[in-house]
């Protein structure tokens, strides 16, 4: 063989291995876009019923498919942030005014949910969605609930709710069609209900949430109350409770982690064993009476400096009280909570 033959053979050669080289990186990327969205699919599947609706909130499940992980969609979020039409909540001015802000009264003063307005496109549908977190709830699976409320098509369905004190519901019902017995209500700013009802309203043992969005960077990030309720409220002995963000909690401010006692009409009431915690994780217990909100002045303690009452007395050492303005210490209890709706 001649070197020129040599040569034509050797650059034939490498061609060769370069088109076999192109057509195994094609392969390659177009199997792990297929492999990444099966386990998407397989992801999301897991937390839905895969059920069709009808109408206008009808569900979409190709469009569930393809929406955001969880990582994007806070990230998309965060990029809207500067649109929202709605809260304080969602402008970085009044978070980082949040930080500073020392309320001086009383624990410190939380405020609802807000969403910002994204959700005009997102489908959902009521009753399937309802239904799927009905399921989770009658299992006692929080941590499912908790997912499927962070889910856009749950967030949706409460926002459209924004503005009025009505609820959808899932769940037993009288002859005139009023939630009676147990059920599953969902209400505006990310709240729901799991319990027993009477003609319409929350009444008996039942379990409320407030579920706060993702992007929302405010220092609560849930909001809960598990207990007895009567007239829509909560009434009787019950426990709520608050979690946090720390990033956002400041040292001066007195967080509640929980209140554990008597409840009336949503007012703490009676004997009140508190949970408060700071912006380190460290918590600490107390002791107080409160009367349909109104904290009772602890006995044979004095004001302090500031003129504030003490309230509180600490668990382990009598000698540790929390102080409060006059002011502050009337109409402690539950806050945000929406009621006096109508099952839609």
């Amino acid at each position: 063989m001649d070197k020129q033959n040599k040569i034509k053979i050797a650059i034939t050669a490498g061609i060769s291995t370069i088109i076999l080289l192109i057509l195994v990186v094609v392969i390659a990327v177009s199997g792990k876009k297929s492999d990444d969205g099966q386990k998407l699919e397989e992801n999301i599947a897991a937390y839905t019923n895969g059920g069709e609706g009808e109408g206008e909130n009808s569900a979409d499940a190709s469009a569930v498919i393809k929406g955001k992980t969880e990582e994007s969609a806070k990230e998309d979020a965060s990029s809207n942030e500067a649109s929202s039409e709605n809260s304080d909540l969602n402008n970085t001015d009044s978070q980082n005014q949040a930080k500073t802000d020392v309320s001086g009264n009383s624990f410190y003063v939380t405020h609802s949910a807000v969403f910002q307005n994204i959700y005009s496109k997102v489908k959902f549908n009521t009753q399937n969605q309802l239904y799927e977190m009905y399921e989770y709830w009658c299992q006692g699976n929080t941590d499912a609930v908790r997912d499927l409320a962070h889910l856009e098509r749950f967030e949706a369905m409460s926002y459209s709710l924004l503005g009025s004190s009505d609820f959808y519901y899932y769940g037993e019902k009288d002859s005139q069609g009023r939630p009676d017995g147990m059920g599953l209500a969902v209400y505006a700013n990310s709240q729901y209900y799991y319990g027993s009802w009477s003609e319409g309203k929350r009444s008996g043992n039942g379990s409320w949430f407030t579920f706060y969005p993702y992007y929302c960077n405010y220092v609560v990030t849930e909001h809960l109350y598990s207990g007895e309720w009567a007239d829509d409220l909560p009434d009787g002995q019950g426990q709520e409770h608050f979690d946090y963000d720390t990033q956002y909690m400041n040292y001066e401010d007195i967080y509640l982690q929980n209140a554990i006692g008597g409840f009336s009409q949503g007012k703490y009431n009676g004997e009140m064993y508190i949970i408060t915690v700071d912006a380190d994780g460290n918590t600490k217990e107390w002791n107080g009476v409160c009367d349909c909100g109104d904290w009772e002045e602890v006995p044979y303690a004095s004001e302090d400096e500031k003129g504030k009452i003490p309230v509180l007395t600490g668990y382990e050492n009598s000698e540790d009280h929390i102080y409060m303005t006059r002011s502050g210490a009337k109409a402690n209890g539950f806050s945000g909570i929406i009621h006096g709706g109508y099952c839609r």
